[in-house]
């Protein structure tokens, strides 16, 4: 692959860069995982992408390579899947994201969470999870045992892919995102044709993008606009929510600008300790869940055809009421 070629194709600026093939992008990001380019080139590459964004193929070929350079978590393929990305955390509300894969695992779902462990301004997933009591997976065979007895597990993105979270450390020195951060919110860890997998976004183009990939790919997804960049509700407001399943999109529930007229009280932001205890009262029966993560897990758990089943924890279930649309092709 001729580099230099590359970046002349994809670096011209935001109105006069041309995209590339999914092949050729699936090259570009076997290089950069397999660290085969030059720092300079790579940074070159990195930038050229942030400043021009990238298309649904360019994201095709990427996540064809990330996946190469990923470990596959064990599953039973008796039982469904769900996947879900972690890598935002807590910013100004409390991170709940543990309280859904905790739901999830109760009502017989495979929850794998994959993301990092620590980030210097939030409050992670991983470091509310080991306070609840979890181990962190330090080897993908562990997860098994894990799953068996309906435990949601988290492996450490650095344990999952070395060489992702080596371009996910670059931000540190380029000061900016970059697509690795974009891909790793799309992994199928398990690499199961009827995985699931959660994703979000925060800036409107990416809502299409999103849906278009998986539409294009053929893949099962619920698709939301992030809880301050998590897969979880907001507790506070009513988010759209897509299903994306056989090249088709359903909207479960639709967008209400408004806040609830009742909002729950959560736990403090930035208190891991504090969190964590939130939600294993939650988990315990002794606090309500709320009312709107409690219809995000109902409405997974139809989806995966397991609709007549609730988690014993969720007390009175919430019907849904909304609209049920039919399939919206893109």
């Amino acid at each position: 692959m001729d580099i230099t070629e590359v970046i002349r194709e994809i670096g011209r600026g935001k109105h006069g860069a041309r995209s590339i093939s999914a092949s050729k992008a699936q090259m570009l990001f076997e290089a950069i995982f397999a660290q085969s380019l030059a720092l300079e080139a790579l940074g070159g590459v990195l930038m050229a992408f942030r400043m021009k964004g990238e298309t649904v193929d360019e994201l095709i070929g990427a996540l064809s390579a990330a996946q190469a350079f990923t470990q596959i978590v064990p599953t039973d393929h008796s039982r469904p899947v769900v996947a879900i990305p972690s890598y935002n955390g807590a910013r100004n509300m409390a991170n709940l994201t543990p309280l859904l894969a905790s739901l999830l695992s109760d009502a017989g779902v495979q929850v794998v969470v994959h993301g990092v462990r620590t980030d210097s301004k939030r409050i992670t997933t991983a470091q509310i999870m080991a306070a609840m009591g979890h181990e962190l997976l330090h080897d993908v065979a562990q997860a098994p045992d894990l799953l068996a007895r309906n435990e949601p597990v988290f492996v450490p993105i650095d344990v999952l892919s070395p060489a992702l979270d080596r371009v996910l450390g670059l931000r540190q020195v380029l000061g900016v995102r970059n697509t690795a951060h974009t891909i790793v919110k799309l992994l199928d860890p398990c690499a199961r044709p009827d995985s699931v997998r959660m994703v979000s976004y925060t800036h409107p183009e990416f809502d299409q993008l999103q849906h278009q990939l998986f539409a294009t790919l053929r893949a099962s997804a619920v698709i939301m606009r992030g809880t301050e960049g998590e897969v979880v509700a907001n507790a506070k407001r009513q988010a759209r929510i897509n299903w994306v399943c056989q090249g088709q999109i359903t909207t479960l529930v639709q967008a209400d600008t408004q806040p609830l007229r009742e909002v729950p009280l959560l736990p403090p932001a930035h208190d891991v300790a504090a969190t964590a205890g939130w939600i294993q009262s939650v988990l315990a029966g002794e606090r309500a869940v709320p009312a709107l993560i409690e219809q995000q897990v109902l409405l997974i758990l139809r989806q995966l055809g397991l609709g007549g089943e609730t988690p014993h924890t969720l007390g009175n279930p919430v019907t849904y009421s909304g609209p049920i649309l039919t399939g919206i092709p893109l």
